[in-house]
């Protein structure tokens, strides 16, 4: 009976994820770079200074969001093996990640994108598939309204990554490696377009009846390029690019045949935590 209030629970807390995706504030980033004066000589140097501090924490959002949860064992499916489930990935968003725009052309929007949010929680769904040579198969996808007001519009992820196992003895610690690219499209309304990410990692597990144990050391890295029409300023084009490396723990259960729940903690530059719930076969 525990069990079962158990899953249950784990189940709630993912829908709960779902129902608070979308910031508290509206994601305009020409109202958020416009300096206070829009006729000034260096009007489009501020505007550059402030989108450096607002582009920073969100390229931290998309390579912990691109890299959470994207494994849960070192063990590689067998040919024909595959798991599919749906995963939650939420930053805490640090006050680092709220800054202090240098030429605000309105105070309320200091703190940038993350001003009024303390976490970020975002699902993504994925499955995977074992392939012939110690291959293991992933896609990963994401598609969700994000903003308010007239600055609104789906954000879309897909993702293909491959696992390979260095180590499938069934006595001792798995190892393998993972490596995965994702192409993030943003509406147009938000200023800016896609975002290439790449994540690769190293993971350890060992499992248990019942129970697995796994962690990871990584990598992620972005791109966004950024094009925003400032009207009298003109339109300021930038590319950005940028990578954190990642650790994490955590915890598989495997409460009845075929299904699993997970959760771990990440940790590095960027901190968080990810769970999961799948089916999972061979």
């Amino acid at each position: 009976m525990k069990k079962k209030y158990g899953i249950t629970f784990f189940i709630l807390l993912i829908i709960s994820g779902f129902s608070n995706i979308s910031f508290a504030q509206d994601l305009d980033l020409e109202a958020l770079i416009m300096p206070p004066n829009s006729q000034a000589q260096d009007a489009m140097a501020q505007a550059e200074a402030n989108l450096d501090e607002i582009i920073d924490p969100l390229l931290d959002l998309f390579g912990f969001y691109t890299g959470g949860a994207s494994y849960h064992s070192a063990k590689v499916h067998g040919l024909g093996g595959f798991d599919v489930g749906v995963r939650v990935v939420t930053m805490l968003v640090s006050d680092d990640q709220k800054p202090d725009l240098p030429y605000p052309g309105n105070v309320g929007f200091n703190g940038g994108i993350f001003r009024d949010v303390t976490a970020v929680p975002l699902p993504i769904f994925q499955a995977s598939l074992g392939l012939p040579g110690n291959l293991e198969a992933t896609g990963r996808f994401f598609t969700y309204p994000l903003g308010e007001g007239e600055k609104k519009g789906n954000v879309t992820l897909v993702g293909l990554g491959v696992k390979y196992g260095l180590l499938q003895n069934l006595l001792l610690p798995r190892v393998a490696v993972v490596a995965n690219y994702h192409y993030l499209t943003v509406p147009t309304e938000f200023d800016f377009g896609t975002v290439n990410s790449f994540n690769t990692a190293i993971i350890v597990s060992k499992g248990f009846l019942l129970i697995d144990f796994y962690g990871g050391v990584g990598y992620n890295w972005n791109k966004l390029d950024v094009e925003i029409d400032l009207g009298p300023i003109g339109t300021l084009s930038k590319e950005y690019k940028k990578g954190n490396w990642r650790g994490n723990v955590g915890v598989k259960i495997k409460p009845f045949p075929l299904l699993f729940i997970h959760a771990d903690y990440d940790f590095g530059p960027v901190k968080g935590f990810s769970a999961g719930l799948g089916v999972n076969f061979l």
